[in-house]
């Protein structure tokens, strides 16, 4: 008998064929489209993120604490500086809440323009802070830090930027928060350096960064009390032969004038010996520590490390000891060809705080600063720095640094694009160098989407060629 239902196998076999072809098909998009949005997630997610906007200045009350159920809660505000142009026609007082917006609490036209300068105005009846407050946290406590802003209007709109400060809220009352205190640091040196024989006067000299702080600096030995000295322009020092025969732990510790402008700081332990007399000397130091005739600090007065790494045009503090009383002093900088000021040493035979500028420009390398005395077999002190990356403390530059000044070292790096616009408005991005952080991040998404784009082709190539070949039946 004749199999008569041989056609509609094979009719069923191609509409098989040709929807497996149709999957196929679409699978090779799919997989096209995932790796195009990843490379674009890419991009977005590497991205820098729009930057919030500038406060405009500093937002100050005529009373400092209040209730805060009174309205207005701040009835005269002030402001440093002038509203921007074109936002200067209203004053608008608005409380930030828990939820990230900001809350209304009162708006002024009286005496407008506001761009003209700093504004004072008085802010009429609105919303108690309270009001708003328990709108935002009906469940309580009020009690935490909040943002007060003031934002200059027009008639349409207010402006991206504002003047803030901020309020401390407990109970039913508040308070302006006072601003955190600058820390300081303070580090101590001694005359002479790490010993003296019994009987002698040593000088204590405390260095307190920021140079403007007002106060007083305690020298301790241990837990005991050398003395209290005055900071006065960022220094304080004290003489004392008080020091007993043997080891000693001292310190300098600060405490400020203001305590709500300035944090106490203490310097690290100066261990210092003081001799029998007619005893022999100490030991040689270790040769990693700072030699004992020469102290080197910063302009701000901080110690720097032995053999330090500085820059061109860093200007450092340099003492050297062990001179005759009041010699003359040469300055000479190793393989550089600048000239320097000599120096005069003192009563002490010290050259107190020379102030050394490294040349620029100058190649990297390490160089020796050499302060030696004007006569023959006068005394010397060696003071070794790098420049760069360079190890060691060879004085000396090598002969290809000499010789093209370090023109082929370091490299150069370009910027990415400029910073977005804040919020509420609009800015460009700065044009930059390719090699910035977003440029890699590019360069990484663009890998990755030819990638993509090569999959797309080879699916596609893939679909065409099973179906003229005959490789979709199976």
């Amino acid at each position: 008998m004749r199999n008569t239902a041989l056609p509609d196998v094979e009719a069923d076999a191609d509409a098989d064929a040709d929807s497996r072809s149709r999957t196929s098909a679409v699978t090779a998009l799919l997989l096209c489209c995932s790796l195009l949005l990843a490379a674009a997630a890419a991009v977005l997610g590497l991205a820098p993120q729009a930057r919030a906007a500038e406060d405009l200045g500093e937002l100050t009350f005529a009373t400092t604490s209040g209730k805060i159920a009174d309205n207005p809660t701040f009835p005269k505000v002030s402001t440093d500086a002038a509203c921007p142009t074109d936002f200067g026609e209203q004053l608008q007082v608005s409380v930030v809440v828990p939820s990230g917006g900001t809350a209304l609490l009162g708006r002024t036209t009286a005496g407008a323009p506001y761009d003209q300068g700093p504004v004072t105005a008085d802010i009429p009846t609105g919303t108690s802070l309270e009001g708003r407050l328990t709108a935002a946290i009906p469940a309580g406590p009020l009690d935490g830090t909040y943002e007060i802003r003031l934002f200059c209007r027009n008639a349409a709109n207010f402006g991206p930027e504002y003047f803030t400060t901020q309020i401390q809220v407990t109970g039913d009352s508040w308070a302006v928060k006072a601003a955190a205190a600058t820390p300081t640091t303070t580090s101590l040196t001694a005359t002479p350096a790490s010993t003296a024989p019994v009987g002698a006067e040593v000088t204590l000299k405390a260095a307190v960064t920021p140079g403007d702080t007002a106060g007083k600096v305690t020298f301790l030995d241990g837990t005991d009390v050398l003395g209290a000295v005055d900071v006065a322009t960022g220094t304080a020092e004290l003489k004392t032969s008080a020091l007993t025969a043997g080891a000693h732990s001292l310190t300098a510790k600060f405490v400020p004038a203001d305590p709500a402008a300035f944090d106490p700081s203490e310097s690290p332990v100066a261990n210092y010996t003081i001799s029998e007399a007619g005893s022999s000397p100490p030991p040689d130091p270790d040769p990693t520590d700072e030699p004992a005739d020469l102290d080197v600090t910063d302009e701000d007065g901080t110690p720097l490390d032995v053999n330090p790494t500085l820059t061109a045009g860093q200007t450092v503090l340099v003492t050297a000891r062990g001179y005759t009383e009041d010699a003359k002093v040469k300055v000479v900088l190793t393989g550089s060809e600048e000239t320097f000021t000599d120096a005069t040493a003192d009563a002490e035979g010290t050259v107190p705080d020379y102030e050394f500028t490294v040349p620029d420009p100058l190649a990297d390398g390490s160089y020796t600063l050499t302060l030696t005395e004007d006569k023959a077999e006068g005394h010397l002190v060696e003071f070794v720095f790098s420049l760069g990356d360079a190890p060691g403390p060879d004085p000396s530059p090598s002969p290809s640094d000499s010789a093209d000044g370090g023109a082929t070292g370091g490299s150069t790096e370009g910027s990415g694009g400029g910073d977005t616009g804040g919020s509420g408005g609009s800015g460009d991005g700065g044009g930059g160098g390719g090699t910035g952080p977003l440029a890699s991040t590019g360069t990484s998404a663009l890998t990755l989407g030819l990638a993509a784009l090569s999959l797309c082709g080879l699916g596609t190539v893939f679909v065409l060629r099973a179906r003229r070949g005959g490789l979709s039946r199976f």
